[in-house]
């Protein structure tokens, strides 16, 4: 597995990895929609995303994200679920979630080592799908055709 520094010039860099290569954010981007997550879905890995500490750790609570996201704290658990059946994050303990080091990281090549040895045997391999074209979102309705 390699990785990539995004900022040779600081200690604590953030970067995004995957398995036999490097991909950007632009690259997770485009595969995420693969996997038909729902608006509060995405929400909530941009939050966890955006709040991770070195080494991957993510200390908010389900309130703290509701509160963030606008939304109840009972809406926020299945999306957590969600993200932790696709292999995202996992949960450490109330309050604690962890962001799979083969995905997105933060911190020094050293603690990128150490918590990928670190990473629970039940957390699925996440493989990010293929693409060519980004697939139609879902939704009802939409615009009908005129003519």
């Amino acid at each position: 597995m390699t990785a990539e520094r995004h900022d040779q010039d600081q200690e604590t860099a953030t970067f995004l990895t995957a398995e036999d290569s490097v991909f950007t954010a632009q690259d997770l981007s485009r595969a995420l929609p693969l996997y038909r997550l729902t608006t509060l879905q995405y929400d909530v890995w941009h939050t966890v995303l955006s709040e991770m500490t070195d080494g991957g750790w993510v200390p908010l609570t389900l309130e703290e994200i509701a509160d963030r996201l606008g939304t109840k704290k009972s809406n926020i658990s299945p999306a957590l679920g969600r993200l932790a059946e696709l292999g995202l994050i996992w949960r450490v303990s109330n309050g604690l979630h962890r962001i799979n080091p083969r995905i997105a990281f933060k911190g020094s090549q050293e603690e990128w080592v150490e918590a990928l040895s670190e990473v629970p045997a039940d957390v699925p391999e996440v493989i990010l799908p293929a693409y060519h074209r980004r697939p139609p979102r879902g939704g009802r309705g939409g615009l009908a055709a005129t003519g």
